[in-house]
């Protein structure tokens, strides 16, 4: 699509012929919401790990201090030893420095040993060296040091003018350290927080950074449902393959999608209180209205009063005052009735969530999340049946999935949930003082007017004059309701405002602009997904179809169309390494910034049925990581020999004895 001045690299102008509007607008509403107006192109963020020292006292057999260097291969290293001898830790703990904080998979027990932990890395082509300082678990020092060669980083903790070393991080506490790391690696890798697709008004925007993106470096287990990286829910992984790809504004449409959808939610959530009270004025005007005619009908039909004339026609005027007093007052009280109502049920709804809280582990774990009633896809009601399988069996609601249980957060989930509780009662409190002004208020106008209309019937003195006088300040009466009231008008409302405009053009330019630019890069990815995998043994493979959501069909032959969560745990590792293989060629081939080409696989061989997978698998990674370059594959294996005797060009370490530790 053309801008207006012609130039299809204008993205204010192509948006603004989109959405109807001024560039001018579209400038200002992205300037409004600190949204970036172009996405330069990514720059290489290969990553690399070259060493890891771990030094400390070990409070086991075989007990003592160890001082551990573990330098790691370029292309394939496999930690070989048996279980429970600390290859795996190997992995967390590289993630711990790298990543800036480690998973729930590092044993307080093992940290507790750690005096030292040194990582060096290339990171995007810069020297790191990571360097935590410990005391029973706990980071005392943290320092992150740069330097012009990774040999200058070698038995250096602290920065050295004279071997160029600087420090580039220190903090002195382990939340500090994973913040400064987060955002250092997210500048020098060239990656931008992550919007979740699932954020919404109530939540707001939910943005992910560095930890998001290691999880598609430290490969889950195969049994994980997630293609790309370690986290399901919010679309992350399609993200995650959008960025890997340095499709065009991939990381602005994720942002501009995430403010449109929360700005659409709370439109609609007003739209819905206006309805309703637009219908609720509708049914009191016509209601007002029916009361008036037939009050005038009746009037009409009584003969007209010889005396009193002027005394009624003073107390009918009062009255007309009266009741445009009387429609204020009792519009005052229903509204403060209103928020009254809305702010009890929001203290019911927080305290029945903490006690849910108290009561429920999953409550907890989904504390943050959404609350659905209903299927977003077809509007089928989510049942009580699911609520209950949700609280009782830890299964979502909505799609049936396994939800994990974190109890490490619970306290400052419930303080959370308490603090909600007390000012939701301090919001219902003052709600509830103002109901009980506005009542008083409301009586007090009523009994003015009724003193009043008792006074017009007195004032009458002919046979119908009675009747007469109370039909007058009936009329009266109306009349001032209907005087305030404003008549229905038939308009539904909810239109779309020009920011909104703005907004859902922006999402289709850039969603346009995606698929253009993606049409080439995933038939390539494809072929090569296909390809990697039939290496690493899924002979039966065909094809493969990937889309921008991270959604893989599976074809196979002489079967049907399958998806990624109906392989086998083994089938879905060799998947997931096959794709990030494929990232990296199809980067190769068309000159793109990809995944950083650092994998950490943990035991793959639990993952497969026979030894042959195993030896396919790691006959074939040995042979890619030569192959391609930046590609560096960090594995633990228990079976020693069979790491001996395949693999011939990469690097295996194996602790110093026969069922050793490995650090």
């Amino acid at each position: 699509m053309m801008g207006n001045d012609g130039n299809q690299d204008d993205l204010p102008a192509r948006i603004a012929l989109e959405a109807g509007v001024s560039r001018q607008l579209v400038l200002t509403t992205f300037q409004q919401h600190g949204l970036p107006l172009a996405s330069a192109a990514a720059l290489p963020r290969p990553l690399r790990v070259s060493r890891l020292r771990i030094a400390g006292d070990r409070t086991v057999t075989p007990k003592g201090s160890f001082d551990t260097n573990l330098d790691l291969g370029n292309s394939l290293t496999v930690l070989v030893a048996n279980n429970l001898k600390g290859k795996t830790s190997v992995l967390e703990l590289i993630t711990w420095c790298l990543r800036g904080t480690h998973r729930e998979d590092l044993q307080g027990v093992v940290k507790s040993w750690i005096r030292e932990l040194d990582c060096d890395a290339l990171v995007a082509g810069r020297p790191l060296g990571f360097r935590l300082t410990m005391d029973h678990g706990k980071i005392l020092d943290a320092r992150i040091l740069s330097a012009p060669t990774l040999e200058a980083l070698r038995d250096v903790r602290v920065a050295r003018a004279d071997l160029g070393v600087t420090e580039v991080v220190a903090v002195q506490d382990e939340a500090a350290y994973g913040d400064a790391t987060a955002a250092l690696m997210l500048d020098l890798m060239n990656l931008g927080r992550l919007e979740n697709a699932q954020a919404t008004a109530a939540s707001g925007r939910a943005a992910h950074g560095w930890p998001v993106y290691f999880g598609a470096i430290y490969l889950p287990a195969g049994g994980d449902r997630a293609l790309l990286g370690d986290v399901v829910m919010g679309g992350l992984a399609g993200r995650l393959l959008q960025v890997f790809l340095d499709l065009p504004s991939a990381a602005l449409l994720t942002q501009v999608r995430a403010i449109r959808d929360a700005r659409a939610a709370a439109s609609k959530a007003e739209h819905a209180d206006v309805a309703r009270l637009r219908a609720l004025q509708a049914q009191q005007y016509e209601q007002t209205r029916l009361e008036l005619s037939a009050a005038k009908e009746r009037l009409l039909a009584l003969t007209d009063p010889s005396e009193g004339a002027d005394s009624v026609g003073s107390l009918a005027a009062a009255v007309v005052k009266l009741g445009r007093e009387l429609v204020d007052a009792e519009s005052a009280l229903r509204h403060t009735q209103q928020a009254y109502d809305i702010l009890r049920a929001q203290r019911q709804s927080d305290e029945k969530t903490l006690n849910d809280l108290r009561e429920s582990a999953v409550a907890r774990a989904l504390f943050h999340a959404l609350d659905p009633v209903a299927c977003p896809r077809c509007e089928a009601p989510v049942t009580s049946a699911r609520k209950a399988a949700e609280r009782d069996a830890h299964t979502c609601s909505m799609c049936a999935s396994p939800v994990a249980v974190e109890e490490s957060s619970r306290e400052h989930v419930e303080q959370e949930a308490r603090d909600r509780v007390k000012a939701s009662r301090e919001a219902e409190q003052v709600a509830k003082d103002q109901l009980v002004a506005a009542s008083a208020a409301a009586r007090s106008v009523r009994g003015k007017v009724a003193d009043v209309e008792q006074r017009l019937q007195m004032a009458e003195r002919a046979t119908q004059t009675g009747e007469r006088a109370g039909l007058t300040a009936t009329i009266a009466r109306l009349e001032g309701i209907l005087s305030v009231l404003t008549p229905p008008d038939g308009t539904q409302g909810g239109g779309l405002d020009d920011i909104q405009r703005v907004l859902n053009a922006a999402v289709s330019v850039l969603e346009a602009d995606g698929v253009q630019a993606s049409q080439g890069l995933f038939d390539a990815l494809n072929t090569e997904i296909v390809k990697a995998a039939q290496r690493f043994g899924m002979r039966d493979l065909e094809r493969v179809k990937i889309d921008r959501g991270a959604r893989l069909q599976v074809y196979k032959s002489g079967g049907p169309r399958e998806w990624f969560s109906r392989q086998s745990p083994g089938e879905r590792l060799r998947l997931r390494i096959a794709v990030v293989v494929a990232l990296l060629r199809v980067g190769t081939q068309f000159g793109l910034a990809t995944h950083p080409g650092l994998l950490l696989i943990d035991s793959p061989k639990a993952e497969e049925v026979q030894d042959i997978d195993a030896t396919a698998l790691l006959t074939e990674l040995e042979s890619l990581t030569t192959e391609i370059p930046g590609l560096q594959a960090i594995l633990t294996l228990v079976d020693e020999p069979l790491a001996r005797d395949i693999l011939t060009k990469s690097k295996v370490i194996a602790p110093a004895g026969p069922g050793g530790p490995m650090w």
